[in-house]
Formats: C-alpha cells, sequence, structure tokens
C-alpha cells in the first residue's frame, strides 16, 4: 500500500501553518502544520465523498481571511 501525503506551504508573514491547523480545526477540518509555514490534512479514518467535496472549500475560507 503507498500512501501519498500532500501539504500547503504557506507565507508565515502572513499566516503560520499553526494559526492555519487551528482555523480548520474551528471550521471541522483535521489538519496538522509540520515546520511552521506547512500545513497537511490529516485523514480520519472514515470518510465520505461529501466530506471529500466539502473540505477543501473550508481551507479556501481560512485563506480568503487573510487576504
Amino acid at each position: 500500500m503507498t500512501r501519498a501525503v500532500a501539504g500547503v506551504d504557506l507565507d508565515p508573514a502572513l499566516l503560520t501553518g499553526r494559526e492555519t491547523h487551528e482555523r480548520l480545526a474551528a471550521r471541522r477540518v483535521l489538519a496538522k502544520d509540520t515546520h511552521g509555514w506547512t500545513v497537511r490534512p490529516a485523514s480520519p479514518l472514515t470518510v465520505t465523498e461529501d466530506q471529500l467535496s466539502w473540505a477543501p472549500g473550508q481551507f479556501e475560507v481560512v485563506l480568503q481571511d487573510v487576504g
């Protein structure tokens, strides 16, 4: 089994990985900050197709709030 892990590198001058993680958690999206500027999704054990479609929009909302 192969597992791919993707992350998003942020400009820490705008928003740190930790701040992004906390904002996503407030929107019920599981994520983990790494290295202070990278956020990667933390997959739940089970997820529905609707949840997979919903989550990226939540990330977009968090980033737009900084904007």
